[in-house]
């Protein structure tokens, strides 16, 4: 009984490693996302928080669809399958979500890593 629970432990630290290292290929860092912008074709920025956050402050010439109006909004971003959209909100945990869900539709998506807050303070610092 002792190796079950051991062998369940394994398992699941596996489990969790390996969902990890799975969405790394998604994720932008915010100087990865500096670069892109000032290249073209620029990336479609969306912004997944509320619209109250939204207003609150955003990335220039970034499109807010909230997070829980997406299933809506679906057929509108799946006209840019070929352009790389990049999702954020306030510190990524909500648009690596997000990300994992367009991604199964087929869109070209990318996870801005650590979200605005992060995205803030690479500027701030640089």
């Amino acid at each position: 009984m002792e190796y079950f629970w051991i062998g369940l432990v394994v398992f699941i630290i596996g489990w969790i490693v390996y969902r990890r290292l799975r969405m790394r290929k998604f994720d932008l860092t915010p100087a990865e996302l500096n670069e892109r912008l000032n290249k073209v074709p620029k990336p479609i920025l969306l912004d997944i928080r509320t619209r109250s956050e939204y207003n609150s402050g955003h990335l220039k010439n970034a499109k807010n669809v909230p997070a829980q109006e997406l299933r809506i909004k679906l057929n509108q971003l799946e006209k840019n399958k070929r352009h790389e959209i990049v999702v954020y909100c306030q510190t990524g945990s909500r648009s690596a979500a997000v990300t994992r869900f367009l991604h199964r539709y087929g869109l070209n998506v990318k996870h801005l890593k650590g979200g605005l807050v992060a995205y803030n303070r690479y500027i701030n610092q640089s």
